[in-house]
């Protein structure tokens, strides 16, 4: 026997349906949830959003593979990271960092033709750039990059940019000029002091650490690595390592021109 249900009863049931996909709408969770929703469906069905005048993905610009895209994929892999399909974030410390963040937005923008915005943390010194935009995002990950824990997920610098002596300069740039730094080395010999900077390249990913020491040597610059440290210690190489890669942060270049 059919049971036919009233209408009251098929009503609940839709909102129950309704609830499960979307939410609840009169929370911000709920209210989320049922716009991620939203934007897949009509990402997937790009007809029905001309035809409702729904604001589909933003268009960006795809770049061929260069010297300033390798610098932004080294720049990702270091205080870089996708936190979903909609969204990056690169992270920097709002005191000193505020020049390389500008840096880091005015490349964005040229790469890739959007906009960026910068989020400060609550009682830190931390702030991120965040772009929004599900086209980049999966621009990023077919040029290697991967979603979610960069040490769970072990990443490692992209093979295109490893078949190129300039991209591995510019990937090398963007890795020490996030997760890299200068520092004066000090000591004492029969009661004379001395000093000289060394550079540090800090990674808990295994692979990339092996790419990042391959490049290094590749250039002709004499590094250590010993557990999750990359270490350029001798002042001649890291000399070399300024002249042929650089920085961009400036400052690491404030820091060198006082050593």
């Amino acid at each position: 026997m059919v049971r036919v249900l009233s209408h009251s009863q098929r009503g609940r049931l839709g909102a129950l349906r309704r609830y499960e996909l979307y939410g609840n709408p009169g929370t911000p969770e709920g209210r989320s949830r049922g716009g991620r929703r939203t934007c897949e469906f009509f990402r997937l069905h790009p007809e029905r959003a001309r035809e409702l005048n729904f604001n589909r993905l933003k268009e960006i610009r795809e770049p061929f593979r260069s010297v300033e895209l390798a610098k932004f994929i080294g720049i990702m892999l270091g205080d870089g990271g996708i936190r979903s399909k909609y969204q990056l974030a690169i992270s920097f410390n709002y005191k000193t960092d505020r020049e390389y963040a500008e840096y880091v937005g005015r490349l964005i923008k040229r790469l890739f033709a959007v906009e960026h915005i910068i989020c400060k943390r609550k009682n830190s010194l931390g702030a991120d750039i965040v772009v929004n935009s599900a086209n980049l995002v999966e621009f990023l990950q077919r040029q290697g990059l991967k979603a979610g824990n960069k040490i769970k997920n072990q990443v490692d610098v992209p093979a295109w940019i490893k078949s190129n002596t300039e991209f591995q300069k510019a990937c090398l740039c963007g890795l020490v000029d996030t997760d890299g730094s200068f520092y004066c080395h000090k000591y004492k010999v029969n009661n004379k002091r001395y000093s000289y900077p060394k550079l540090d390249f800090t990674s808990c990913s295994r692979p990339l650490l092996n790419s990042v020491y391959a490049i290094f040597t590749n250039l002709g610059i004499k590094c250590v690595l010993s557990g999750v440290h990359i270490t350029v210690a001798a002042q001649a190489d890291v000399n070399k390592y300024l002249a042929k890669v650089g920085s961009s942060n400036p400052k690491f270049l404030y820091r060198w021109q006082r050593f």
